[in-house]
């Protein structure tokens, strides 16, 4: 799971919630709202990867290369080489805090399901047709679970009948699935505060479709009063359909005093469309087309043929020149890099050559003070060819183009090798990786002059 899949997941969300509570909230298709609760989180997971191809739009060519052209300046003023050999099994910290979230959300759902247990064990068990009830002792609780009813000796037969008829209700429909969906969804994405949104709602749902259906066979007034004049005690276990829920209380009375919403309202929920259509064209529209065309840029330059002899300084391809380049070689499965900085003092053209057939792999023009990494360099062992000076320029030599300087101030060939055969160790692949630091001394142009 990517950082933008995630954002995308959790955008795609809040708009859904958004939609919710701004046009059904309030309405009392609650079957239909329920629907619409726990689907709107699984669509929001779904959807990035959904891609409508007549929504795709083209990235232009010219800003994508303009990306590939970026780099960041330095001052730094040495001639070394240095090895940094990185590791590849670097430590990633935050997908180790995502676990340690995972494992305690687990831990406690584990938890309520042990309490749960605990409360089977030691309770006097009766059923009621093929339900469960659990009578809880010196207790006036009431919730249920899956297919058991707990229930709470010290309540009167009235309440008794009415709690009944209420959590059968929930038993029948099945909403603890609903809340275990929840419950899984909370565990993987505990971080993501949308998922406890959303089970807050199906809750509330929950409630109201219960007790819709218990004031059709007794009476809602006393079915009120009963609500009103409850000891509010509540498990902590919020996964359970509770009866006697505080903070529910409120909203459950006046949703039973509300009139039934006109069918004509299920209209509303046609506002989902424009809100799916506009996820669909933003995640048809995404960064994969660009990353698409930027490697279709790249083999265009690496299979260029066209040789322009003569070429301004001003031209704007730095770094890797496509004209020296167009025999480059390039390994996309190996992430190593040689890092090259130049110094202030001189422009620099570098050439990677290999030790066992001398023949340049790349060329990399810098201006002064710019860094530039050099990717995907295929395994082999390398030396490095440099020139300072002025006025980038390109020519052909024997069928070969070659880059130079029209003013050129001093030439040296590394006597360093840079080893980038990848190893396996006991931590992991290790893919070597080198920094390259260049500038120009006073006493290389004095030597060379």
């Amino acid at each position: 799971m990517t950082p933008h899949y995630l954002f995308q997941v959790v955008v795609f969300q809040v708009f859904f919630l958004i939609v919710y509570d701004l046009f059904h909230k309030k309405d009392t298709f609650f079957n239909w709202n329920r629907v619409y609760v726990i689907l709107a989180p699984f669509v929001s997971l779904i959807m990035p990867f959904i891609k409508i191809a007549p929504l795709k739009t083209e990235t232009s060519q010219i800003y994508v290369s303009k990306l590939e052209r970026i780099v960041t300046s330095s001052s730094e003023n040495l001639i070394n080489i240095s090895v940094t050999n990185q590791e590849q099994s670097e430590t990633n910290w935050w997908f180790i805090f995502y676990l340690i979230g995972l494992a305690i959300c687990a831990f406690l759902f584990i938890l309520k399901l042990y309490k749960l247990k605990i409360l089977q064990n030691f309770s006097l068990k009766t059923s009621l047709n093929t339900r469960k009830i659990v009578l809880l002792p010196n207790s006036k609780q009431a919730f249920s679970f899956w297919n058991t009813i707990y229930l709470g000796d010290a309540l009167n037969k009235e309440e008794k009948e009415n709690i009944l008829t209420h959590e059968i209700i929930h038993v029948d429909q099945k909403h603890s699935l609903d809340q275990l969906w929840f419950e899984i969804l909370k565990i993987i994405f505990w971080w993501n505060p949308m998922i406890y949104a959303f089970q807050s709602r199906i809750t509330v749902l929950h409630e109201y479709i219960a007790d819709d259906k218990v004031i059709n066979t007794t009476s809602k007034n006393i079915y009120i009063q009963q609500l009103l004049n409850a000891t509010f005690q509540t498990q902590e276990i919020t996964f359970v359909n509770q009866f006697f829920n505080q903070s529910l209380i409120k909203k459950r009375i006046l949703m039973l005093q509300k009139t039934k919403s006109k069918t004509s309202a299920k209209l509303k929920y046609l506002t989902i469309i424009p809100v799916l259509a506009g996820m669909l064209v933003y995640t048809s529209c995404n960064e994969s087309e660009v990353k698409k065309q930027k490697t279709e840029i790249e083999n265009k330059n690496e299979t260029q043929t066209d040789i322009v002899p003569k070429l301004s300084s001003k031209r704007q391809n730095k770094q890797e020149p496509k004209c020296p380049n167009q025999n480059a070689s390039y390994d996309k499965n190996l992430d190593n890099f040689l890092k090259v900085t130049s110094g202030k003092n001189a422009e620099v053209i570098l050439d990677i050559v290999s030790i066992e057939n001398l023949k340049s792999v790349r060329a990399i023009h810098l201006d002064r003070n710019q860094t530039y990494y050099v990717r995907n360099i295929p395994s082999g062992k390398y030396k490095v060819q440099v020139a300072y000076g002025e006025e980038y320029n390109e020519k052909m030599v024997n069928g070969t183009c070659k880059a130079f300087f029209e003013n050129e101030k001093f030439t040296e060939e590394g006597n360093d090798i840079l080893d980038f055969y990848s190893v396996k160790t006991e931590k992991g692949f290790n893919v070597p990786s080198y920094n390259l630091l260049l500038d120009l001394r006073d006493e290389d142009v004095r030597d060379n002059s």
